[in-house]
């Protein structure tokens, strides 16, 4: 007889903030990503105690991802970022600093919950009309007749994440590449409503990452036993094509969970193979080329299409089928028993062999208004290949997102510190009315207006990790690094290249005291970003972080179940 356990209370922690272990750890996070930050970043290394694979990277999604977290405001905070990166791709730790950094301050400036979160939601509103508003002075629209701006954007994506390893040619050509499977994936003169394509991903390991390059259509391995010689009978495009989804393996575990009724003297396996050599001749019969299946084709089967000089590629796997659809325009036929419908089959343009560092494969060449690419990427190791990868598609995405508001924001920390002046400025002489319009104090406002602008620079000084002391100049209000050794060819500009220093440019440490000023706009120049941040992506982090740190600030009690 087993011995029953009396169940334990549950453990309940009043005002966890107060609680200086859940502070500490809540440091100990903002820390983490804090160090891991922009170009400079530091890389982390994360891995378990019983071996295995050893995860070196700096950015958001891969450290909160594999890092456990006990805490249940931290597993918040983290599944929060989590979920922004899943659909804007980007400025993760932006968000996960400002965030933390808000919790610290508004603790630090003694603001009480009630009168933040009223202030917050107030001066975040603030930010968004001021950024999404004609007159804001850091957004910079993207010109799509160009590629400067989009390349210039990856660019940034792909500088910002160390754990890539490249050097400035190797992220130029990257950058390049991004660039042009994005416009590879928007389809061109599409009848109704238009579908985005899609980029698929190959990483090829050991190969030196000028080798990457970018193909319109798909990239697949080359199937066993398919030769030059075999294309080359196939003749000229555009060739018919059929793909299966259920598997063709002709064993009756395929068959699923059912009931199977055999009558003696019947061989099932026989019978099958019977069934699949059926459909084989009723696709040879209708001129197929390329037969491909998401799963295995049974030998025999392939045998008999190689006689009649069908290309079979089996073991497509589910990441694939989708891009093999779109880019033959075929239905995903389930069932083997039953006749292939004359609506399913589709076209490839062309078959042909690529050779891609030292991996061959078969190129599909997709219809003129097939919107497929393969993004092919070479990489000296797996760890570097993997965060490559990662970044890669990420910044693909992030360029998908200025096709519904075409605009970037500058990078280097230069939006932190301009949204900080303009915030200050405007509420400078507007603190008294808009504090009673909210229902707290004059002073309680400016203090969480304080906290808010102090948050924000302590992620564009978060940007900072050698030491280098960060400015603020007062004019426009861009973030600039102090020159340690000053450079006689090159002028110096701020975080974002937009701004050149001159002589007459005073300049103030970050996050000191400083008179408050409106940032003039840079009209007139013929200088453009050298880093840009996603509009899109940074105003949802900055939204949804003020979100998150007024509802933790408002966690009361926290109950466990430790049963």
């Amino acid at each position: 007889m087993s011995r029953i356990c009396k169940r334990k209370p549950a453990v309940c922690t009043d005002e966890p903030l107060s609680d200086s272990n859940i502070c500490q750890k809540i440091a100990l996070l903002r820390n983490i990503l804090s160090t891991s930050y922009g170009p400079t970043g530091r890389l982390k290394q994360i891995h378990n105690n019983v071996g295995g694979h050893v995860l070196t990277t700096s950015t958001s999604t891969a450290l909160l991802k594999r890092v456990d977290m006990s805490e249940p405001l931290l597993k918040l905070i983290s599944t929060s970022v989590q979920h922004h990166t899943a659909c804007y791709s980007d400025c993760g730790l932006f968000m996960g600093i400002f965030m933390l950094r808000l919790i610290e301050n508004t603790q630090k400036y003694n603001v009480r919950t009630v009168a933040a979160a009223k202030s917050y939601k107030r001066l975040v509103e603030e930010c968004n009309m001021y950024l999404k508003g004609d007159s804001c002075g850091c957004k910079v629209s993207v010109d799509f007749s160009s590629c400067d701006s989009l390349v210039a954007l990856a660019r940034s994506m792909i500088t910002s994440k160390p754990a890539c390893m490249l050097n400035s040619r190797e992220t130029q050509h990257i950058s390049s590449l991004i660039a042009q499977a994005f416009l590879y994936s928007i389809p061109c003169n599409s009848p109704g409503v238009a579908c985005f394509g899609r980029t698929v991903t190959i990483g090829i390991e050991g190969q030196p990452v000028s080798d990457s390059s970018v193909f319109p259509g798909l990239l697949v391995d080359v199937p066993e036993m398919l030769q030059l010689a075999d294309l080359k009978r196939l003749g000229s495009g555009p060739f018919k094509v059929v793909v299966f989804s259920a598997s063709l393996s002709g064993d009756m575990s395929e068959v699923g969970d059912v009931i199977l009724e055999i009558h003696r003297g019947v061989d099932p396996e026989f019978d099958l193979l019977q069934q699949l050599l059926k459909l084989g001749e009723q696709v040879v019969k209708d001129k197929v080329s390329l037969f491909a299946c998401q799963k295995v084709v049974h030998p025999v089967l392939q045998h008999y299409f190689r006689e009649h000089g069908v290309v079979v590629i089996e073991r497509l796997g589910l990441a694939l089928m989708e891009p093999f659809i779109q880019i033959s325009g075929a239905q995903a036929v389930a069932s083997p028993c039953s006749p292939v419908p004359a609506e399913a089959y589709g076209l490839v343009r062309g078959l042909c062999f690529q050779s891609c560092g030292s991996r061959e494969l078969l190129h599909l060449l997709p219809p003129k208004d097939a919107a497929i690419s393969t993004l092919v990427l070479c990489h000296r190791n797996e760890t570097m290949l993997e965060e490559l990868k990662m970044t890669c598609q990420r910044a693909e995405h992030v360029l998908r997102l200025t096709l519904r508001e075409p605009y970037a924001l500058p990078g280097g920390g230069c939006t932190e510190t301009l949204l900080a002046t303009h915030i200050t400025h405007m509420n400078q002489s507007t603190a008294t009315i808009t504090a009673a319009a909210l229902g707290v104090s004059h002073s309680e406002f400016l203090m969480a207006v304080k906290a808010f602008c102090s948050s924000l620079h302590a992620v564009a000084l978060s940007l900072e990790h050698d030491g280098q002391d960060c400015l603020i100049d007062l004019t426009y209000a861009h973030r600039w690094v102090s020159d340690i050794y000053p450079r006689t060819s090159a002028r110096q500009t701020c975080g974002c290249g937009l701004v050149e220093d001159r002589s007459d440019l005073e300049k103030t440490p970050l996050n000191s005291a400083c008179h408050t000023f409106s940032p003039v706009f840079l009209e007139n120049t013929d200088n453009q970003p050298r880093i840009l941040d996603s509009f899109s992506a940074k105003l949802n982090a900055l939204n949804v972080a003020v979100e998150m740190a007024n509802f933790v600030l408002d966690v009361k009690y926290i109950i466990k179940d430790i049963n």
